[in-house]
């Protein structure tokens, strides 16, 4: 076909030279040449540069229909014309594309760069969970119900005789088995077959990721499971000993799902954690002082970030490819595997980018009361002046058990305020190596009797260790440690791990309400003449009211009562605990109740509401 039009080419040029003195038709036509002189074209070319469209309209008409070959050769030539013309149009719009979107990543990276403070994803990615899907959901909400109805630490963490191992596997079996006719009847046509006609250690795999899935979701949200993780926690750590994995069939603790476990399958997944898009992507949008504009603004930009991130790095599938299932879907469960491939897919980066995003508003959402307390602190008090609003507290007054001067007590409230701010930005490695002391085989307990009934007392050498290290990084920070250094684990007063995390998960949970009240006491102190008149006739002025709930709380939240209290370091949170649990018989307990307070232990979860 090629060689026939450049023959078609060759014959055509042949023809716009041919000599017009021997044309049939003659022609009037004169070209201007240089000097100005008017001269007759002597060739078809010559003639073609000076005739009117009409005039070439009609020649090429009458060529057409004295000679087909010439009609033939003029269709081919218009329609490589026309081809050509469409090939550069497609050009010039992808090319007009690819500017527009290089511009627009060069803008958001550079809007990354000078907006966002810089975020060390790929180190934080390791202890960063994945976010459930929608079918880890569902699966989740059945472990939920398997939990409640189940009595393990009941049966198990009691004093008898016999083989206990036996009765751990037994207690085990009877949650898989709750487990499976809850999964049956919410899934017959699927669950059916392999989980009935099937041992439970042939569907260890199935077993093992529902556990996860619980595992994954407390760290993730530590308000939920809060009747319900114990359990599951100390039934998994039954599971890891040997004669019980040899009772069960099969062992129930899976590898917890982190962004890490995601990105180091995947190609280009660490290039994805290293983007400053990413930054862009995450960052948590709240209003604060801002302006509708400014927020909708903010919103556009992290969703350009992320149509950015899925165009660079998601790979979509092939055509007529099947569609990759999401985690957790229960067919892959029970077949023992996940199709996978080493791509980033797009879902994959949505994945990546939730995940780090619950992380930062994670963190944010247990750092800022501790910070906001500390702005309290900072505002409001000066350790060199308790003329008018003294932090002194004296051992036997008011409940005290300490003996603290103004400055002294000012300097302990922020030692302890840093270091719970501290442990709050370490969340996540601290679950991690709550559960890592918690399942290690080689890590034995024993049941004792601690004043609050029997606990497992086991040692937490992971914890510990990255206890000391925050410990001393705060204590770097400040001049002058005020009170012990001593961190519980593994004694009576924190028997083990999971106790000690427990603890510190109720920082933002004591904090936040008193935050909320503080803030909220000008609004509401301005809402009607009655609260005003109420307010000013018991309190003299808000201002006063406001002093008087920080004075009290810096005083006796940290002065080391308690029923384990004292200055060492986990004794601080429980002289909190020991200040929320009476704060009914305050003077300004009103003022909390005008403010929407209900209470600092949050909701436990019920029967009705897994």
């Amino acid at each position: 076909m090629a060689a026939a039009n450049g023959v078609s080419k060759q014959r055509l040029s042949a023809m716009l030279d041919v000599d017009l003195d021997g044309a049939t038709e003659a022609t009037s036509n004169d070209m201007v040449v240089d000097g100005g002189a008017l001269q007759k074209p002597v060739t078809f070319s010559e003639w073609f540069q000076v005739a009117s469209p009409g005039e070439l309209r009609a020649c090429l008409k009458s060529l057409a229909a004295e000679s087909p070959e010439i009609a033939n050769h003029i269709k081919e030539m218009m329609d490589e014309e026309k081809a050509h013309q469409e090939w550069v149009k497609t050009e010039e719009q992808a090319w007009n594309e690819k500017k527009q979107n290089t511009a627009r990543e060069v803008n958001l990276q550079s809007k990354a760069r000078e907006n966002v403070e810089t975020e060390d994803f790929e180190a934080q990615a390791k202890f960063i969970p994945l976010r459930l899907t929608q079918d880890e959901r569902t699966l989740l909400v059945i472990l939920q119900g398997a939990l409640y109805v189940s009595d393990y630490t009941g049966r198990v963490d009691v004093y008898h005789a016999g083989n206990k191992s036996r009765r751990m596997a037994l207690q085990i079996q009877q949650v898989c088995a709750i487990l499976t006719g809850l999964v049956v009847s919410n899934n017959f046509d699927v669950a059916r077959k392999p989980l009935i006609e099937r041992e439970f250690a042939e569907n260890h795999h199935f077993f093992r990721a529902v556990f996860e899935i619980g595992r994954r979701y407390k760290i993730l949200s530590p308000d939920k499971l809060r009747g319900s993780y114990g359990k599951l926690i100390h039934m998994l750590q039954d599971s890891v000993k040997d004669e019980v994995i040899k009772a069960v069939g099969f062992e129930c603790v899976g590898q917890v799902k982190t962004v890490a476990s995601l990105v180091q399958q995947k190609q280009k997944g660490t290039e994805l954690l290293r983007d400053p898009l990413t930054q862009v992507a995450t960052r948590e949008i709240y209003e604060g002082s801002k302006s509708r504009a400014e927020v909708a603004a903010e919103v556009r930009e992290k969703a350009e970030a992320l149509a950015e991130l899925k165009r660079k790095y998601g790979e979509k599938p092939a055509a007529g490819a099947a569609t990759q299932k999401q985690a957790g879907d229960l067919g892959e469960l029970l077949r023992g595997r996940q199709a996978e491939s080493s791509s980033l897919t797009e879902d994959n980066v949505e994945t990546i980018v939730a995940s780090i995003s619950d992380h930062l508003a994670f963190q944010r959402f247990n750092r800022e009361p501790c910070d906001r307390m500390i702005d309290f602190l900072k505002s409001c008090f000066n350790p060199n002046d308790d003329r008018e609003w003294s932090l002194e507290i004296s051992r036997g007054r008011g409940g005290s058990c300490l003996s603290h001067g103004h400055k002294t007590q000012y300097t302990f409230v922020l030692q302890s305020l840093l270091l719970w701010r501290e442990i709050m930005g370490n969340m996540f490695p601290l679950w991690q190596g709550t559960e890592e002391d918690l399942l290690d085989p080689s890590l034995r307990y024993r049941l004792c009797d601690t004043g609050q009934g029997l606990n497992r007392l086991q040692s937490a050498p992971r914890v510990s260790r990255m206890m000391k290290q925050i410990l001393h990084k705060v204590q770097s920070e400040v001049s002058g440690w005020v009170g012990l250094s001593v961190v519980h684990l593994g004694d009576r007063d924190v028997p083990n791990a999971l106790v000690f995390i427990d603890k510190y998960t109720q920082v933002p949970r004591i904090l936040a309400p008193i935050v909320q009240t503080l803030d909220k006491l000008p609004s509401v102190y301005q809402s009607s003449p009655a609260t005003k008149a109420l307010i000013d006739k018991e309190f003299n002025s808000l201002d006063t009211l406001r002093m008087l709930i920080l004075q009290d709380f810096f005083r006796h939240g940290f002065d080391g009562s308690g029923d384990d209290g004292g200055s060492c370091v986990d004794g601080r949170l429980t002289s909190c605990w020991n200040w929320c649990s009476k704060i009914e018989k305050k003077k300004y307990f009103s003022a909390f109740l005008l403010t929407g307070f209900t209470g600092f232990d949050g909701n436990f979860e019920t029967g009705a509401g897994w």
